[in-house]
């Protein structure tokens, strides 16, 4: 393997470490990191980003025309824009979509319904705010590490408070509390470091999560004297991760699912513990 510690830690990253430190591992291996499948799932994710990415944008949809916004002509915009890679700036043309989501009427059940999914959510979101940044990638210093991530919306409470948003389009976490969340997911605290040495002026720094489908709000709040503590805890885990020579599988219930689970020391010990279901095929 030609596994190299990360110049540039990510949340996403750290989490790897947190609940395996063999994907870790595998993750920052060049020559084995699994390339991204795009899905129809993960298609409608990026639509759903660009069209809250413009609809928040003041000098696309300024605060006063929020409220009779068309979503889905938004939508329909995003939709025709999606990138095949973030490095690629090949837009996925109309054939390539059909052949993706299987057919054209699933493609426009899909386009409608998340369309239903956004008007749920704008319905119930504060339309007054203005974001200090929208879909920007950020980076910090953090002790010996240098943290970053792309941080969906930062917003202004007042003249000393700020939150920061991730959105989330898939289902809702196993846990219904962000303490919890926290213990294997390090994206909340990564991001709302970053947001808070990237904005100086902030005392208090609210951070969460935003579940669209379910207009559902996860969300803790810092002092930055209390966000320091959390920051020493981010360091510590990085560091231990720098640290580890062995890198060891953790078996977890995400293990039937991972990309590199066929490269697993221990994926027999995987399909012992959980055993998949043969569906019916007829």
């Amino acid at each position: 393997m030609a596994y190299t510690f990360p110049e540039k830690i990510f949340a996403n990253a750290l989490t790897y470490y947190l609940r395996c430190p063999f994907k870790f591992k595998c993750h920052n291996d060049r020559e084995i990191k699994t390339e991204f499948i795009e899905s129809p799932e993960s298609f409608v994710g990026k639509v759903i980003h660009m069209v809250l990415n413009d609809f928040f944008d003041v000098g696309k949809v300024s605060i006063d025309e929020r409220k009779n916004q068309d979503l889905g002509e938004l939508l329909k915009y995003s939709w025709a824009r999606v990138r095949k890679s973030e490095r690629n700036g090949e837009y996925w043309s109309a054939d390539e979509r059909i052949r993706l989501f299987g057919s054209g009427e699933q493609e426009k059940a899909f386009g409608l319904k998340t369309i239903a999914i956004l008007n749920n959510y704008i319905s119930s979101a504060d339309l007054s705010v203005v974001p200090l940044s929208l879909e920007d990638w950020m980076e910090c210093d953090s002790g010996e590490f240098i943290i970053a991530g792309r941080i969906d919306r930062i917003d202004q409470e007042s003249e000393s408070a700020i939150a920061v948003w991730d959105y989330k389009t898939g289902k809702l976490p196993y846990y219904n509390n962000i303490e919890k969340m926290m213990e294997e997911d390090l994206q909340v605290p990564i991001y709302a470091v970053i947001a808070s040495k990237r904005n100086p002026f902030a005392e208090k720094i609210r951070a969460g999560l935003i579940y669209i489908k379910y207009s559902k709000i996860y969300d803790i709040e810092w002092t930055k004297n209390e966000l320091k503590e959390v920051e020493d805890k981010i360091i510590a885990i990085a560091r231990k991760a720098r640290e580890d020579k062995d890198l060891l599988p953790s078996i977890n219930k995400l293990c039937p699912w991972c990309e590199y689970k066929d490269i697993c020391p221990d994926k027999d010990k995987i399909e012992e513990k959980y055993t998949k279901i043969d569906e019916v095929n007829w």
